[in-house]
């Protein structure tokens, strides 16, 4: 296995990465710009409304309206509340509208990240931490979600509120409206600087959280494990570890945020409190009436009040710049292995593999050289088994035919083509494999087996169960094919499950078959079913075997013996045992 790479060191999202990444988040809503639209109108009206309570309850103390607290005490309450009323109507289709847009967007970004993910070429995963990849699927998305939809909403809200308030405001009275301007470049500065540590923090946040997860996933995964060795104690330490170092930034941020908000809220008030100072002097000297400073001071609340809320919004949105930061990393990173541009054609019928000169490295460790300078011959419809030494580079062979990997050095052909000229879906349409351990759905066991061609019909999968010697197992459950497996698929056996991966590759009918250890981990009975059902799927088909067991090798047209990256002997079972070498020692001690 390569290398897991270091996760790089978390950064601030600097001006340009913002200038980048914020009209991307802001895109996202671009599809549902007609509803947004709706939801925009309806955000208007009722903000305006909301600015126009002040403005009413200053022409009713001035006296301007013709009414009077004493005399239309209930006719003015009454034609506030219808007013709350219409203004409830409009809040309702603004958040309806914002926040179903918001569902649809988090989807859609899930979708793109989903894909994005599964398209990586398999050295991303070597170095990728799943937990942190399903970190992004779900706790990124959703503050991305809050991005483009509630952020956007409430932004618009309050950003109307105060740029309404003030001008309403300075209409009242200029004087009083100038001791609000005076503390606005207090504010704008103190944002930017207490927004600069929020954002840093939120990232350093969001890591650690992806970090626990992916060491929850890996505990998880191998429960079966952790509990043979006793290890439950450590796991639980080692997760709980993690989940501490996320707490920590996260308590630092909350500390940092509520400095943010709570600074935001004494500056506002502060105001206030000036207001009322000066006010009073002006009612004194007959400049402004009660109506105005009341209407004047109810204006001040309320952009008072947006202000800080609009400072919880763009904390919530540098939060998801940086998860959006996160999320893009993968959609913008290039598979380095992908199909030409103009792929040429395969035959049917069964393939050939060559390897030329081949030198190979994992990229998460170039400096190791697995494979160097190897050359073989496999041609349709042989059978050829290599055997070798654990770490000798037998799966890495496998892996290379299938062009999970490129190598540094050579050629790898297949039906006389270089691999790097043919596409990826047309190649592995080819090429099928069977595992040691192999990879079994968390569905049914019919469905398992018609993953490899889902247009299948219930009598071919039930054509590949009968000739993977399956078949009567499955019609003894009480569901049949539509018996689930569990996930991972416990609720089979070793041999079971290699029998299922056997029905699927024979469903898929390749050319050519990879056989990895196929039969290493069964027991004589099961190896005996899962041995009959492989030599029914390797008929009339090139067969590539890695095997430790002398009983799957021994028949095999070819055996080539392999050894710290370099072939050491080729030839037939047969005239390998009686020549001195590798081979002849790996029999005698019963390592094939």
């Amino acid at each position: 296995m390569a290398k897991r790479t270091e996760e790089k060191s978390p950064k601030n999202v600097d001006p340009a990465a913002l200038r980048l990444v914020a009209p991307r988040v802001l895109a996202l809503a671009y599809p549902y710009r007609w509803t947004l639209a709706l939801g925009f109108l309806a955000l208007v009206i009722a903000s305006g409304i909301n600015l126009l309570f002040p403005y009413l309850i200053r022409q009713v103390l001035n006296g301007e309206l013709g009414l009077s607290l004493e005399n239309d005490l209930s006719l003015i309450a009454g034609a506030l509340i219808a007013l709350f009323a219409v203004q409830a109507g409009f809040f309702f289709i603004r958040h309806y509208t914002f926040q179903s847009v918001g569902y649809r967007a988090v989807a859609a970004v899930r979708k793109m990240l989903f894909e994005a993910i599964v398209k990586q070429d398999i050295a991303y995963f070597d170095s990728a931490r799943i937990g942190d990849l399903l970190s992004r699927l779900s706790s990124d998305t959703q503050l991305v979600q809050r991005a483009v939809t509630i952020n956007i909403s409430v932004a618009l809200r309050y950003a109307l509120q105060v740029i309404g308030g003030t001008a309403l405001m300075f209409y009242i009275s200029p004087q009083l409206t100038t001791v609000i301007v005076v503390l606005i470049p207090l504010v704008v500065l103190s944002s930017i600087y207490w927004g600069k540590r929020l954002r840093k923090l939120s990232k350093e946040m969001q890591q650690e959280f992806g970090a626990a997860s992916a060491s929850a996933e890996e505990t998880i995964g191998a429960v079966r494990t952790v509990r043979i060795f006793s290890s439950i104690d450590r796991e639980a330490a080692r997760y709980g570890k993690k989940i501490d170092d996320a707490l920590r930034l996260g308590i630092a941020r909350a500390r940092f945020a509520a400095i943010f908000s709570s600074s935001m809220v004494f500056l506002m008030h502060s105001s206030i409190a000036m207001i009322l100072w000066y006010g009073g002097l002006l009612i004194v000297s007959q400049e402004l009436t009660i109506g105005d400073v009341t209407a004047f001071l109810l204006y001040g609340v309320i952009v008072a009040a947006s202000f800080g809320f609009l400072a919880g919004v763009w904390d919530e949105f540098m939060q998801a710049v940086g998860a959006a930061e996160r999320i893009f990393e993968v959609v913008d990173r290039p598979s380095r292995i992908v199909s030409p541009a103009q792929p040429l054609a395969l035959s049917t019928g069964a393939a050939s593999v060559e390897f030329k000169n081949v030198t190979f490295a994992y990229p998460g460790r170039s400096d190791v050289v697995v494979l160097n300078d190897i050359s073989f011959t496999i041609d349709a419809g042989e059978t050829v088994a290599f055997v070798g030494p654990s770490g000798s580079g037998k799966s890495t062979i496998a892996s290379l035919i299938p062009r999970f990997y490129d190598p540094q050095h050579g050629e790898v052909l297949f039906s006389g083509f270089d691999i790097k000229n043919l596409s990826l879906e047309d190649l592995r349409a080819r090429i099928s494999m069977v595992a040691q351990d192999p990879q079994v759905f968390s569905v049914s066991i019919g469905e398992n087996i018609r993953y490899a061609r889902p247009t299948a019909s219930d009598e071919e999968i039930v054509a590949a169960a009968e000739a993977a010697n399956i078949r009567e197992f499955i019609e003894s459950l009480p569901e049949k094919y539509d018996t689930l497996v569990g996930e991972r698929g416990v609720q089979l056996s070793g041999g079971q499950r290699q029998r299922v991966a056997i029905a699927r590759a024979l469903l898929k009918d390749p050319a050519f078959l990879i056989l990895d250890e196929a039969t290493s981990a069964l027991d004589s009975e099961n190896e005996a079913l899962v041995q009959q059902a492989l030599e029914r799927l390797m008929e009339n088909r090139t067969t590539l075997i890695i095997a430790h067991r002398l009983s799957t090798v021994q028949h095999a047209d070819k055996v080539i013996v392999i050894r710290h990256g370099r072939i050491e002997q080729v030839g037939e079972h047969q005239g390998l045992v009686s020549q001195p070498g590798l081979y002849q020692t790996l029999v005698e001690h019963q390592l094939l």
